[in-house]
């Protein structure tokens, strides 16, 4: 009856193992074929947070183009001084000259919904665009694949990019919710460990 129940054991350890790594194989392939985007308001004022918005309207009005998340990050890369300039000049017709910062980071996100679909916390590619001292609330969207704008539907662009398993992942989160806190875990004991062989 022992060897019964400790063959059981190690069978439903292997198979949450394997759960496991098919989720966080999901959250990578998520993290690394999304860009989002990303714009901090100068402050919480009404002003800054309706600039915010204008800067927006103005970047995703912008016709860009391109085939893959790497080749977004490219294009991305050689216009951030287009990026700038459209974004100030929209600014200078509502009457503002605040600064404008645009560069292309890897940030933290948290758990984000975006109509019936949920990006799980991860660690993002983004286009962020700081105005003036970037100490007010933000304002975040997928440039690529592009959800930004209303008109598209986050789970049918997805669909079309990415594996049946990651798009459960992002249609289901709380059935991945265990699955997500194992991977997270994971990742951070490697990050404590890499930490230790960059500093030895």
């Amino acid at each position: 009856m022992k060897k019964l129940l400790t063959k059981l054991m190690i069978l439903c350890l292997a198979i949450g193992c394997v759960r496991v790594q098919q989720t966080a194989a999901a959250l990578s392939e998520l993290e690394h074929g999304i860009i989002r985007l990303h714009i901090t308001a100068d402050s919480d004022s009404l002003a800054d947070q309706t600039q915010k918005l204008i800067v927006r309207d103005a970047i995703l009005q912008h016709p860009f183009s391109w085939e893959s998340a790497e080749d977004c990050c490219a294009v991305l890369e050689q216009q951030l001084p287009e990026i700038e300039r459209i974004s100030k000049e929209a600014l200078a017709k509502a009457g503002s000259d605040a600064s404008v910062r645009a560069e292309l980071t890897e940030e933290d996100f948290p758990a984000r919904q975006y109509g019936e679909i949920t990006l799980p916390a991860g660690t993002y590619r983004a286009l962020r665009v700081t105005l003036g001292s970037g100490s007010g609330q933000n304002w975040w969207c997928v440039m690529y694949p592009g959800m930004c704008l209303p008109a598209a539907s986050a789970q049918t662009v997805l669909s079309s990019h990415f594996a049946a398993e990651t798009c459960a992942l992002t249609a289901s989160p709380e059935h991945y919710e265990i699955r997500l806190k194992c991977v997270d875990l994971i990742r951070s004991v490697w990050r404590k460990v890499q930490a230790l062989f960059a500093n030895s």
